[in-house]
């Protein structure tokens, strides 16, 4: 992860995060992303990775099935945040949530205030990153009309080696293991678009202890 190194040297106000293997497409409205950081509370303004699906999700700790009580776990709710009223004032396609893609525009100095990338994160770097976004009380909008196109390089492609993949699977155990140490859990429950209340509460699908369930 490159911004690791590079997050508290920026010296713009806002600065504009995507992957290299990502491309701006016409509805890349940046522009937007500037309003928002300017006019509303938010910390971060997102987009969408273009026909990839809704990434953006609610994050919750806590304890999600009957047979695995013992274990705290990270809940990620992909596609639920549409379902709370939680609208960006002014800006009636883009909504609060706690999880995005990595296609945004964030505050400078509010990266810098929760500790910027960490540099041992070279990988899942994001998760950690919005987990303490939340933690610190910051604020996430997403705008999914906003997208950008991922180019990623296929097997056999002149950029991707051989053993890509192989090694990318064993570099992902590795950090999602130094990623649970540091925030204390123990896998993760990860669901699409549940049912949620006004507040971001799960329910229905929930009937158990998710105590401990902000960051």
């Amino acid at each position: 992860a490159v911004v690791s190194t590079q997050s508290t040297g920026v010296k713009t106000k806002y600065f504009l995060l995507l992957d290299d293997d990502v491309l701006m497409m016409d509805t890349t409205d940046m522009q937007m992303m500037i309003d928002i950081l300017d006019t509303t509370d938010a910390t971060v303004a997102g987009g969408e990775l273009y026909k990839r699906g809704n990434f953006a999700g609610l994050l919750k700790f806590g304890y999600f099935t009957e047979s695995d009580k013992r274990r705290r776990k990270m809940g990620l709710a992909k596609g639920t945040c549409q379902k709370m009223n939680r609208t960006v004032p002014d800006f009636p396609k883009c909504f609060q949530c706690d999880i995005n893609t990595n296609v945004f525009m964030a505050k400078t100095e509010a990266f810098k205030f929760v500790g910027g990338w960490a540099s041992e994160m070279k990988i899942l770097e994001h998760r950690d990153i919005f987990i303490r976004l939340k933690a610190a009380g910051l604020k996430v909008a997403v705008c999914r009309h906003i997208q950008m196109l991922h180019m990623r390089a296929q097997e056999g492609d002149v950029e991707q080696p051989d053993d890509y993949e192989e090694k990318r699977r064993r570099k992902t155990k590795r950090f999602m293991s130094l990623l649970q140490n540091r925030w204390n859990y123990q896998g993760t429950w990860s669901k699409y678009f549940l049912e949620v209340d006004e507040n971001g509460n799960l329910i229905d699908e929930l009937s158990l202890d998710l105590n401990g369930g902000d960051c």
